[in-house]
């Protein structure tokens, strides 16, 4: 029967050119949104993810990794005093300017690190090594951010500033590594991201302590077992400090929502475009559906026909929508918008939109099935 599905699902061009219409806008604007969300996700725990090591310990009741209050540093000889750890580091992070060449100012998230172990260092360098931070005031900047931060030089000088002014010399660019809130990072040595942001005081405190374990399986119970030596810090395993990000941003924020709201609706649009022109052409083929079950066609056979038409529907609209918004990718990221496009996500919104359109033709087959042929030839 699908060679009927089909045969009268063409014979409609009109219809069926703006059936299918319907069915790419939506699938465009859904993979749009789903991937855009699914980018700043990757963006907002990309750190995290990078760098080495099986727990962090952090600040108590820490929302993200981008808001990370200080605490004594000290209490990273706790951490390595427990027989699973095999090396604990500190990691600083916190928020400066950085003068343009215009004389104007940019915010920048600096994350400063041990260059010897390189845990939380940068990775896919293009120019300079991680290492090249350590012994000065080096910094390393991503070439993502050349967009807000104009040209950037190799062995150029730059003003930063907290709460006093410093010079920095640019000593080498990574390539791909931006945050959730598209703030520029900057990376420098440990110690370099302290003296920055407390004037050269010691002030004995840390952002982070990244901790590697002997056993990676056992992050948890190490966890639960140095929570119990830090009562003012919270030890999350890298996955709990990664679920914890994507959860602030896309619930407490409501951004995330924001975004699945906006794919939903055009899901259900898409859906909703396909119902309509397939009640439609049933309606037009009521007679003809009514002589093949005075034949005997079962109401399955003719499900058939309707199911195929959704279907036929939803692949013809989600091949364009596909190809558009794969081909959008990498104008879109060259503006600054992250789009993640991979093929689990590809197949998953495949699937939806198919589901979405088969669910749509259900009206049609609910016609069909209370449809008495003899009152069909009465009429």
């Amino acid at each position: 029967m699908l060679w009927l599905a089909w045969k009268t699902f063409f014979h409609e061009k009109g219809r069926l050119f703006l059936t299918l219409l319907g069915i790419t806008v939506s699938s465009v604007l859904a993979l749009v949104e789903v991937s855009i969300y699914l980018g700043m996700m990757d963006n907002a725990t990309s750190i995290i993810r990078r760098t080495p090591g099986d727990l962090w310990i952090t600040s108590r009741n820490i929302s993200a990794f981008d808001f990370a209050p200080p605490f004594p540093e000290l209490r990273i000889n706790q951490v390595k005093g427990h027989p699973e750890v095999v090396w604990a580091e500190k990691l600083q992070l916190t928020f400066a300017y950085l003068k343009l060449a215009n004389g104007g100012l940019e915010q920048v998230e600096v994350i400063g690190f041990n260059p010897d172990s390189e845990v939380g260092a940068p990775w896919n360098m293009q120019v300079g090594k991680a290492l090249d931070v350590k012994g000065g005031r080096y910094m390393i900047m991503d070439l993502s951010s050349q967009q807000r931060l104009g040209r950037l030089e190799p062995h150029s000088t730059w003003e930063v500033s907290i709460n006093h002014l410093s010079l920095f010399k640019l000593v080498g660019l990574s390539d791909g590594i931006k945050s959730f809130t598209t703030i520029p990072f900057v990376f420098m040595s440990y110690n370099e991201a302290q003296n920055l942001q407390y004037g050269g005081a010691k002030t004995g405190h840390t952002a982070y302590i990244v901790a590697k374990l002997r056993d990676p399986a056992r992050a948890g119970a190490v966890a639960a077992e140095l929570k119990q030596r830090l009562r003012d810090n919270d030890v999350l395993t890298k996955q709990e400090f990664i679920d914890r990000t994507i959860r602030y941003w896309t619930i407490q924020t409501g951004m995330g929502m924001a975004f699945f709201l906006t794919a939903l609706l055009a899901v259900l649009i898409g859906g909703a475009v396909v119902g309509q022109a397939i009640f439609a052409n049933t309606m037009e083929h009521l007679r003809e559906y009514g002589t093949l079950k005075a034949i005997g066609a079962r109401n399955r056979d003719i499900y058939v026909v309707i199911f195929g038409q959704a279907a036929t529907s939803a692949v013809l609209g989600y091949v364009p929508g596909l190809a558009i918004t794969m081909l959008m990718q990498g104008t879109v990221s060259k503006l600054g918008v992250p789009l993640l496009l991979d093929w689990p996500l590809l197949a998953t919104m495949f699937v939806v939109i198919m589901i979405t359109c088969l669910i749509s033709a259900w009206f049609s087959v609910q016609k069909i099935r209370v449809l008495d042929p003899v009152s069909v030839f009465r009429s």
